[in-house]
């Protein structure tokens, strides 16, 4: 056991980053001094809204919204805009962490709005990456046939991009396909590979939320504990493939023209993150919490045995047999969340123009 998990998580090879960075983050000081005092090195901006303040929380985005309403701006074109401004505060505070690591950290994921036409999705990642302007940047896409077509026109065009949420091991390796893909792309057009970074988003918690309704109505001794160790399966099974994946001639010849592996990121909730995060170990790979989530495991007694993903698969797959013996078969319900993840990211993108377009009539009613 270890009284500081972050040092230890930071030990065994992972990287830290925080989810859930908005301008409220940056103004306040939170993400200097995630950065700084507990050493993260990645991270996620907030998706927008869904009633989360968000850009709006901020100085910059309520100025944004007044001077926008001044001039008569749509209000689509005034959320892209902030969300991109916030994007690059973010990148730009990243930056001294991703020249020290040479790229290797230091990165920053911003979703884009558009996700359910490829064309529209294409067009919005290359408007934020023209926009933001910084080669930390990711583009973040859902991982669904539109999101992993985008995903590998955006590699071949040299974007860097960040692709979940990813819910089983069939759904990740469709977007290692389409990442491979985009690379051999881009080595095809002459683009330089060591400058286009790339992240997977998995998310733990999310799974496990997600299977704790299917074993409600099993109480036998089987089912005793088995949704607090399908998300840790499902990690397994996916770090396998990656494993398996960097071991292939096709990847070897695109690290021969310098690629680089892609960041895994297992994505955490607050209260669940002293609970998993000694699950969770493998060297290259990353851990994403909230602040509060941070600041929670930072003071916890975590379990640390080293790494608890390679090597691990007949475990993995013991605990869907046994899942799928109670009648839940996981990768039916992993695609059925993938489909879904692209609808929400689409309404969310629609709800946060919906409130810039309220802030901005009342800032055109109260200006000053």
């Amino acid at each position: 056991m270890t009284t500081d998990p972050l040092r230890q998580l930071r030990a065994e090879g992972l990287s830290l980053w925080l989810d859930g960075v908005d301008g409220r983050l940056i103004e306040n000081g939170t993400l200097d001094h995630a950065v700084d005092a507990l050493g993260v090195t990645g991270v996620t901006c907030a998706p927008a809204g869904d009633g989360d303040p968000g850009v709006l929380g901020s100085r910059q985005g309520r100025n944004a919204v007044g001077e926008s309403a001044a001039y008569g701006a749509a209000p689509a074109e005034v959320a892209r805009t902030v969300a991109a401004r916030g994007a690059r505060a973010v990148c730009a505070a990243l930056l001294p962490v991703w020249s020290a690591s040479r790229g290797a950290e230091g990165l920053a994921c911003a979703p884009v709005g558009h996700t359910l036409d490829a064309r529209a999705a294409l067009a919005e990642a290359r408007w934020l990456h023209w926009t933001v302007d910084r080669p930390n940047l990711l583009v973040g896409l859902p991982a669904d046939p539109v999101g992993m077509a985008t995903m590998s026109d955006c590699l071949a065009e040299g974007i860097g991009v960040a692709v979940g949420p990813v819910y089983g091991a069939e759904q990740y390796h469709q977007v290692l396909d389409a990442w491979l893909r985009g690379l051999e792309r881009a080595h095809a057009a002459g683009l330089p590979l060591s400058g286009i970074p790339a992240a997977v988003h998995i998310p733990v918690s999310a799974i496990e939320e997600a299977a704790r309704p299917l074993l409600a109505a099993h109480t036998g001794p089987a089912a005793q504990g088995l949704d607090h160790r399908i998300g840790i399966a499902v990690a397994r099974l996916v770090f396998s493939a990656y494993e398996h994946v960097l071991d292939t001639p096709r990847w070897h010849d695109l690290v021969r023209a310098g690629a680089r592996p892609h960041r895994l990121v297992w994505s955490v909730d607050t209260d669940e993150a002293a609970r998993l995060a000694g699950g969770l170990i493998a060297e290259g790979t990353a851990q994403s919490l909230t602040a509060e989530g941070l600041r929670l495991l930072s003071g916890a007694v975590v379990p640390m045995e080293g790494d608890t993903l390679s090597g691990r698969t007949a475990a993995a797959h013991a605990d869907l047999d046994l899942l799928s013996d109670l009648g839940v078969e996981w990768p039916r319900r992993a695609k059925e969340l993938g489909q879904d993840a692209p609808r929400h990211q689409h309404e969310a993108w629609h709800a946060l123009v919906d409130e810039v377009a309220q802030a901005m009539e009342q800032a055109g009613r109260h200006p000053g």
